[in-house]
């Protein structure tokens, strides 16, 4: 006869010390004696969330269900599944399921709340995270979420003591510095954004929003990565309708001025409103790996780049530098040949988005047709050592595919 409840105190326990298989085991030796135990499956199924085995929680979970579908912890479990595999409309189903059961934890309001957030319904993000305050007055998750919602709908004050309140719960909460080095850097203060973000570092070194939050505050003391910074954290705030109408907007006025501007007084700012455009697309796609590469030169940058920044960052860097080369280079030599610095120039921005190691034609979408207009930039440049005409329709072909690719990246980028 075995000793049920020790297995799973034992399991639980072994659980939060991140020993999951040794937890596992003693829960198998529960499901070997009655494979319908609840309790059991709930334990099991933490475990799997807790190794990102997604799928396989979702299915003991749901098992869960058919033994017993009064539990209201299985459903919030099943929602907090459906988050971490960003299905947001599946997991607000299962919470209000939890919700209908047992409404008085305050974590299920934070969870509601971030999944709120997530989905830039700010005003039901702070009546969740409300909702849970004032079952738990201190629940700094509530806390956490109630202040970023409060900075989305423009409430800044509240937003700053709200903040301050989490961080006097609990002074040692990564999340919460977190999130108040994301306020800073929103506002511009980057020295210190780097503070909160190393602190909370400092509490959980692999949290990637810190670390992510941490690459951009040091990429911040370049004014131009700063300014981007900010117009790009200003974007992420409005709603999706905003965002595209921007980004045909913009498209539609510029043309509108050049249409102008070729027969009136307007030429001039119209070429100076094209520049401008022209240099605010480039650096919002290229602006992260310039700053990479000025990072590599720092003591902490390079420890904090990951792989696939510093490859990106060095082939980007590579690309402009043989651009502005062979612009020189045509420009004294034969202007016919102009094209060749815009294809790598362009090429410099595909590799911004592209996965190193690469993978030549091993992938799918988006990645696969990044490869295939790399391939016809490097064919177009060679192409031009042998026969101009050649090149050229390369380049033709070329140019239409990079237009849709930086296109259809931004109205990505906006949905």
């Amino acid at each position: 006869m075995i000793d049920r409840d020790s297995l799973l105190r034992r399991a639980e326990f072994l659980r939060r010390q991140k020993r999951f298989k040794e937890a596992e085991r003693e829960v198998g030796v529960v499901l070997q004696s009655d494979p319908e135990d609840v309790e059991a499956l709930i334990i099991l199924g933490h475990c799997k969330i807790d190794t990102r085995q997604l799928d396989e929680a979702v299915t003991i979970l749901k098992q869960c269900l058919q033994f017993d579908s009064s539990k209201d912890y299985v459903f919030y479990l099943l929602a907090f599944t459906h988050y971490q595999k960003n299905d947001s409309k599946s997991a607000l189903q299962y919470l209000k399921e939890a919700l209908s059961i047992f409404p008085y934890n305050s974590g299920y309001f934070a969870l509601a709340a971030h999944i709120y957030l997530e989905s830039k319904d700010y005003q039901a993000a702070l009546d969740a995270a409300d909702a849970g305050l004032a079952m738990e007055a201190d629940n700094v998750s509530c806390l956490n979420a109630r202040s970023s919602a409060l900075f989305r709908l423009n409430k800044k004050e509240e937003a700053r003591e709200t903040i301050h309140e989490a961080l006097a719960v609990d002074p040692e909460n990564y999340i919460t510095h977190t999130n108040y080095g994301w306020h800073h850097l929103e506002k511009g203060r980057h020295k210190e954004a780097a503070t909160h973000f190393k602190e909370a570092l400092r509490i959980n070194p692999n949290y990637a929003y810190a670390k992510q939050g941490y690459k951009s505050a040091l990429k911040s003391r370049l004014i131009f990565y700063r300014w981007m910074l900010q117009s790009n954290l200003w974007l992420a705030q409005q709603n999706k309708r905003l965002r595209l109408g921007m980004i045909f907007g913009i498209w539609l006025l510029v043309a509108g001025i050049n249409t102008a501007g070729e027969h009136s007084h307007l030429q001039y700012v119209c070429y100076t409103v094209m520049l401008l455009y022209f240099v605010v697309v480039v650096f919002s796609w290229i602006g992260s790996s310039v700053a990479n590469l000025y990072l590599m030169t720092t003591p902490h940058g390079r420890y904090i780049l990951t792989h696939q920044e510093k490859w990106s960052a060095r082939m980007v860097g590579a690309l402009l530098l043989c651009s502005i080369i062979a612009f020189v280079a045509v420009l004294f030599i034969n202007q016919d040949y102009l094209f060749i610095p815009g294809v790598l120039a362009g090429m410099s921005i595909i590799f911004n988005e592209i996965d190193f190691p690469i993978r030549p034609f091993q992938v799918k979408g988006r990645m696969l047709f990044s490869q295939i207009i790399l391939a016809t930039g490097i064919l177009c440049c060679l192409a031009a050592c042998i026969n101009f005409q050649v090149a050229s329709a390369i380049a033709m072909v070329y140019a239409i595919m990079f237009v849709v690719f930086i296109w259809s990246g931004s109205i990505r980028k906006s949905m």
